[in-house]
Order: structure tokens, then sequence, then C-alpha cells
């Protein structure tokens, strides 16, 4: 979680109206994909770390910073990608407070 965090701090000021949000995949101890978010309309974190991800992230772990979204805005659900993906488990250290 501290990487993600890291990777959180990192995105501070580049995706405004988005909150930084920083994900780490995890498969078998190993970092196997990790990102932040992307400026608005981009990719939000989970999306870019699963995508460095690919196929290891099934079956793996979830680290992220922000409760995964799931509704549709400017980017689909990051839950679609997620569940699609495979992961075994998510760890996030903070629920969404955007009541969407």
């Amino acid at each position: 979680m501290l990487r993600a965090l890291e990777l959180a701090r990192a995105s501070v000021g580049e995706t405004s109206p988005n909150p930084p949000v920083g994900a780490v995949v995890v498969r078998n101890g190993q970092v196997v994909g990790e990102g932040r978010t992307q400026p608005a309309g981009q990719a939000h974190a989970e999306v870019v770390a699963l995508r460095q991800a690919g196929e290891r992230a099934r079956g793996a772990t979830l680290y992220v910073t922000l409760e995964p979204c799931w509704h549709y805005g400017r980017t689909p659900p990051c839950t679609n990608s997620i569940i699609a993906a495979g992961v075994a488990e998510i760890h996030v250290s903070m629920v969404d407070p955007n009541p969407r």
C-alpha cells in the first residue's frame, strides 16, 4: 500500500477534477503492475496498473488508495476492469466519499 500512496502523491495537481489515486497489482509477492490516475478523461490508476500487469493480474491482489469507482463518467467503471482482470483480492486505504 505504501507504493500506491507514493504513486497517488506523485499525481497531485495533475488529475483534477478527479482525485489523485495510486494502485499496485501484486502476485506471488511481486509487483506486476502499478499506476496512478491520469489527467481527466483518461485512465484511472486501477486501469493503468491492470494494463501493465496484463494476464498476471488474474488471481493477484490489488492495492488502491481510494475505493474503485463503479459508475460511468468520462471513463467506464474501474470495477468492471477489476472483475474482468480476475483480481482475487482488493485492499483500499479509503472508502470513496463521493455518493455516486
